[in-house]
């Protein structure tokens, strides 16, 4: 019996290693603004604090084209990880005996950034989206203004709740 010529594979039919990883289209938010990169939200989250976390994270989620119940998310981890920081300030500060334990404002940091590892995780998707579809040689906006003034508001807020719940700052 003689041999079939082969034939070209269809499109349905390529190995899943030459098929294109990124299939979503730009989302159709980052037409107006640009988003800040998701790694410098850190510096945010460690001197704002969960709420300047969280303030940075909705509006890059918007920037990103997110849907609201993933904005909401991110505003979420941010209220959590803001009582969980008065929370253990507030445990530490009324238990702290000069015994040489961690400071509270040391422990409200690494809530805060754990906290913003969730905003993260919420972002990461879309932020490579956007990443695969730029086409300029930065893409990112700037986040020196806009994390400047989370940073003080975030701290601010921080360190009031936690004045009002143990009588001192963290």
């Amino acid at each position: 019996m003689p041999s079939q010529p082969h034939e070209a594979p269809a499109d349905a039919e390529l190995d899943e290693l030459l098929r294109p990883s990124v299939t979503e289209d730009r989302p159709a938010g980052t037409a107006a603004r640009r988003p800040w990169r998701l790694g410098s939200q850190i510096y945010v989250a460690f001197f704002g604090g969960a709420a300047g976390a969280a303030a940075i994270g909705v509006l890059n989620a918007r920037a990103l084209g997110l849907s609201s119940a993933r904005q909401w998310a991110i505003a979420g981890l941010g209220l959590a990880g803001l009582a969980a920081s008065v929370l253990v300030v507030a445990l530490i500060g009324a238990d702290q005996d000069g015994d040489g334990s961690l400071p509270p404002s040391t422990v409200a940091r690494v809530v805060a950034i754990v906290a913003w590892g969730g905003m993260y995780l919420l972002q990461r998707t879309a932020d490579r989206v956007y990443s695969y579809h730029a086409r300029e040689d930065d893409p990112y906006a700037s986040l020196w203004g806009a994390g400047i003034a989370a940073v003080i508001v975030g701290a601010i807020i921080q360190f009031a709740l936690a004045d009002a719940i143990v009588g001192e700052p963290a």
